[in-house]
Formats: structure tokens, sequence, C-alpha cells
């Protein structure tokens, strides 16, 4: 049993953009008295980072910058127990220099800012809001600049997330020439198309609105942007990427989102081997889906039991095959294949979280890992 490799935790619901992907900007903090409270979420990152001293958390929302101080507060937690914390936000919030050197001095080691096109229209318009666009890349910018003059280009990484989708798939090489070479970021990183995030009804019209995208044509994209970028991607990861939208051709029921009966043709998750993701009301599970059971945390140390104690869930989620599989957060393949190389890491060099073995046992557990993992990379199965 290796332990996590990301802890996320859930700073709220809300959202002032309005996504036609996502459903947060409906929703409220109404009910925040009954939240985990910032101290609670505190602690949790010290137990994560006894189980994980290497381990990353990602602070997230809703936007997780409408509640600024409540931000800070679990970035420093992060920062005072060793552990790499990672965020995306909407840049709304980040407007002057003053919050984008705050943000490199005491937020988030790795910051993205979302967008959904490299054209400002077409961003608006998904993102419902006017102005969205330059706001989010005036944010960029002042997080670069902010970075250069506080000389911390090795502490601070500044990422775009990207969404690709129908009408935008075509656009990925504007999309890395925007990210890279004008506004000067160190990664564009790329989510695919899901049923709309949060969504909880029977009809979803944007997902079924953008499935259209050619499986053969946008891995040509990618292969085309990683020899002209130097992208160093995963080739496995290109294959899955048009797997991924090789099961949604064709399929008559894409506009009942996360309630159609089309899965994907491969099982691409491991989230259950390296998440543990705890939202607004201290409950863990292994994904972002409330469908596998989860475990309120209660006293110091559940976090560890919940981890330890999840097998039945696992054996559970390695049948799943949704359409999350090829999200960003959950998927079993790196898109890079220095990516890859940290899960490979990771898998070969942690301690297992079984003290009885002794350290005989741990070294023939880590050669075990480490050839169960390039077994895994080269596709040849162990006896």
């Amino acid at each position: 049993m290796l332990p996590p490799r990301f802890l996320f935790l859930e700073v709220n619901k809300r959202c002032n953009l309005k996504c036609k992907h996502c459903d947060f900007w409906q929703r409220t903090d109404d009910d925040r008295a009954n939240y985990l409270s910032v101290a609670g979420r505190s602690q949790l990152i010290a137990e994560f980072s006894q189980i994980n001293p290497k381990g990353n958390v990602v602070i997230c929302g809703g936007e997780p910058m409408l509640d600024l101080e409540d931000y800070f507060t679990l970035a420093k937690a992060c920062r005072s127990n060793g552990l790499n914390a990672l965020s995306v936000v909407n840049g709304t919030r980040i407007r002057e220099d003053k919050l984008a050197e705050r943000m490199i001095l005491e937020g988030p080691h790795e910051i993205s800012i979302s967008l959904n096109s490299p054209f400002p229209a077409q961003h608006d318009e998904t993102r419902g809001v006017p102005g969205a666009f330059d706001k989010a890349v005036r944010a960029l910018r002042l997080l670069v600049a902010a970075r250069k003059r506080l000389n911390a280009q090795d502490k601070t990484r500044i990422y775009v997330m990207g969404l690709i989708f129908g009408d935008n798939y075509r656009s990925i090489d504007a999309f890395y020439d925007l990210v890279l070479n004008d506004i000067g970021a160190d990664k564009l990183k790329l989510n695919f198309l899901q049923p709309s995030f949060g969504q909880a009804g029977e009809q979803d019209p944007f997902f079924a609105a953008q499935t259209q995208v050619d499986p053969d044509e946008i891995v040509a994209i990618l292969n085309h942007c990683d020899a002209k970028y130097g992208l160093g991607y995963n080739p496995l990861w290109v294959a899955q990427v048009g797997m991924y939208f090789r099961s949604l051709t064709g399929a008559s029921d894409l506009g009942r989102g996360w309630h159609s009966k089309t899965a994907t043709q491969e099982h691409i998750c491991n989230s259950y081997d390296r998440n543990i993701m705890v939202n607004h009301y201290g409950v863990a599970r292994l994904c972002f889906s409330g469908q596998f059971p989860g475990k309120t945390l209660q006293r110091s140390g559940d976090l560890k039991r919940f981890w330890l104690g999840s097998d039945n869930i696992r054996k559970l989620m390695r049948s799943c095959n949704q359409f999350c599989g090829i999200s960003h957060s959950v998927k079993r393949e790196s898109s890079t294949l220095d990516g890859r190389q940290k899960m490979l890491d990771h898998q070969a060099d942690a301690a297992p979280m079984r003290p009885d073995l002794g350290i005989a046992g741990d070294l023939t557990w880590k050669i075990m890992a480490g050839m169960q993992a390039v077994a895994r990379f080269t596709e040849r199965p162990l006896p």
C-alpha cells in the first residue's frame, strides 16, 4: 500500500463565473456552519504530511479565491508542513501587483489559471461572463511579472488549465502559442470535455453539443504540438485521449451527461491509488464521485485509517469506466513523460504503509513496485 500522492481540499461551493460546463455558480455557501473548519482542514494537511511527507495538496472549490484568507491559510499550512500546494483558479481575484506578489510568496507552489480558449469571445461565451478572458490573461501576466520581480522562478510554477471540447480542439496549437510564447507561463495543461462538473440533473446540453471531436484528428494535433513545442508527451496518454473520444463517437445518450450509459472503452482512472478528496463537510472519498462510499473524518488519524481501510472501495472503482477517467485529476497516465517519471519514482521510492514488513520486506516491496511500474509502462504483464 503506497501513500496517497494528492489530498484535495474544497474551500467553498460558489463561483463568480457562469460556466456552461459547471453548475457551482448556481450554488451557495449558506450551510457554511456545517463545513469542516479551516482549522480542521489545516489539521488534515498536517496529518497528510505524516502519511506522505512529499505529498501534494490541491486547494479547490468552487472558486477558492472568493474566500481569500481561508485560501492563504491552507496554502500556509501546506508550506509549513513541507508539502507542495496546488490550485486552479479563474483569475478574477488577481487584479493588481500586490495580490500577485502575495500569491508568489504565500500562495500555492503551483498556480493554474483556467482558460477555455485562446480566443476571448469563445472563452467568455463558455464562461458566461463578458471580460472573463481579459481578467484571466491579466492575472497570468501579473503572476509572471511578480515572479520575475521576486526572483522566484524556481519556487512557483505558473500554469494554464485549458478545457478542450468540440468547438476549440482544432485551436490547440494557437492555445500553446498564447500560453507559452505570448504570456510566458510554464505549461498548458489540457483537460478534456466531460459531463458538467457538479451537474446532477438529467440533461447536460453543453456536453451533448461539444462531444463532436474527431479522435484521429485530435491525436494528430497533439502529436504536432508535441513536436513543435517540445512538450515531451507521454504516448500512452495521447492514445488514451483518442480512445476517449472514440468511445463517445456515435453514442445516442450523451445529452444525459453523468446519467449516460455510455462508458470509455478502457479503464483509464487510478484515482483510488493516489488521491483523497475531502469535501466541505469533511467527508473523504477516493474520487469526486458520490457513487462510491466515503468516510466522515472526525478524529485524529481518520485520514490514514480511511486510506488503509478502503480496499473494498478500490475493488469497485477498478471496474469504473466513467467519462471522468480522462480528467487531469484522476487519469492513470500522466500527459508527459516527466510526469510519468514522477509517478514511477513515487511507486519505487515511497515507503509502504506496512511497518510490519521490516527492512528486508521493505526492500523487496520497493523492487516489486518498480518492476510493476515498468511493466505498466511497457504494457508487458508480470508473471
